[in-house]
């Protein structure tokens, strides 16, 4: 069995400084990595989390896809949902937004999962907002090679849900 690479990645104050990478710095390697596609899957997104667009912008530059699986879309903020229109809008063919949005209000998709080319893969306690990429105290893995393919296929079969569906944010009025 081939092994799995796994790096620990962090932020907030008392771990910055120890020698542990950051979850910032990680998101920024994976995505100059990407030779294929990105996916993330999110809980939340915030609209102070500029610096996930800007790199997304530069991904997709590349010519590369992203897919953003996002807990209950319509849910997140205006801002967030305008600048994932934006995206759509500037890269049609490359660029698709989920919804996961399940029946039951109690249960949502908590996952925290950046997949590069389903070979590199970012999972953690992290929201993509500022707090959580910066301040908050949270922990991550970045794992490359077998562990990241499970990862992958957990994904597929995410993806595959009936709660998840696609946002067609080309035909969404501006906010």
């Amino acid at each position: 069995m081939k092994q799995a690479n796994v790096r620990v990645v962090v932020s907030g104050s008392t771990w910055m400084g120890s020698g542990l990478g950051s979850i910032e710095s990680a998101l920024y390697r994976l995505f100059e990595q990407a030779n294929d596609e990105v996916t993330i899957v999110a809980y939340a997104i915030s609209s102070a989390a500029a610096m996930l667009f800007e790199q997304l912008i530069t991904v997709l530059q590349r010519g590369i896809r992203v897919r953003l699986l996002i807990n209950r879309f319509a849910r997140q903020p205006a801002s967030v949902q305008k600048q994932c229109r934006d995206l759509q809008r500037r890269f049609p063919s490359l660029v698709q937004v989920l919804s996961f949005t399940p029946q039951n209000d109690e249960a949502d998709l908590h996952a925290k999962i950046v997949l590069v080319d389903r070979k590199h893969v970012l999972v953690g306690s992290a929201n993509l907002s500022l707090r959580g990429l910066m301040d908050n105290h949270e922990l991550g893995v970045v794992i490359e090679g077998a562990g990241a393919a499970d990862i992958a296929r957990a994904v597929d079969l995410l993806l595959a849900s009936p709660f998840v569906s696609s946002v067609h944010l080309q035909d969404a009025s501006a906010s």
